[in-house]
């Protein structure tokens, strides 16, 4: 009598390939864009994507379960539009609850791919993180304990090269307000790290640490 065949979900296909075994996140770009959005960092991002989450069982490499969500463009946003989740052996819903926020894969496609498009990161490659959202999405360790002199003229530089615009620009990439950046910008001129200006204009230079004064 012949084995009876696995299921077509618990044998290793293409897309397990390269994976770690356990537990791991990843973007799907897409092979047919149907869209374009324009994030606000000026990156070009082809949608729909997928951003997957899955466990593969480092036994046999089989795929033990899996969270599938496709986001696409809708009235020029991207927008969760399928999401599918699959186990081999069940689904605990109590579990799911606790650990899977719905709006996790809107977060990577509206703030994590953007920047790794503009890092010359390969989305496909990267492993995402597995909690921690949504500043997880924003790529950045963690927020300053304090505004440190060396935090705010990070910020400053980034004023200057950004230009007009510069505080929803800031904001997405930091995963903070729009008003919380331009405190940054405020701050940055009160220490003297960045030049003060005329009311109402912009711009200003970084000045060396021996010219700074702190307010």
């Amino acid at each position: 009598m012949k084995g009876s065949k696995a299921p077509p979900d618990s044998r290793r296909g293409p897309r397990l390939a390269g994976r770690p075994a356990g537990r791991s996140s990843r973007i799907r770009m897409p092979r047919r864009p149907r869209g374009r959005w324009i994030a606000p960092n000026g990156q070009v991002v082809d949608l729909p994507v997928e951003v997957d989450i899955l466990e593969i069982d480092p036994a046999d490499r089989s795929l033990a379960w899996e969270i599938l969500a496709r986001v696409g463009l809708h009235a020029g946003e991207p927008r969760l539009e399928r999401l599918e989740i699959r186990g081999r052996a069940g689904l605990d819903p109590v579990h799911l609850q606790n650990s899977f926020r719905w709006a996790t894969p809107v977060d990577v496609v509206r703030r994590t791919l953007p920047i790794l498009l503009e890092r010359g990161i390969d989305p496909e490659t990267h492993e995402l993180p597995l909690d921690g959202f949504p500043r997880a999405a924003t790529m950045e360790e963690r927020e300053p304990a304090r505004l440190s002199d060396e935090f705010l003229a990070e910020i400053a530089r980034r004023y200057l090269d950004i230009g007009r615009g510069y505080a929803k620009t800031i904001a997405f990439e930091r995963g903070v307000s729009a008003r919380t950046a331009t405190s940054w910008i405020e701050k940055a001129r009160e220490r003297g790290i960045l030049s003060r200006v005329r009311r109402g204009s912009r711009g200003g230079r970084i000045l060396s640490p021996s010219a700074r004064r702190h307010g």
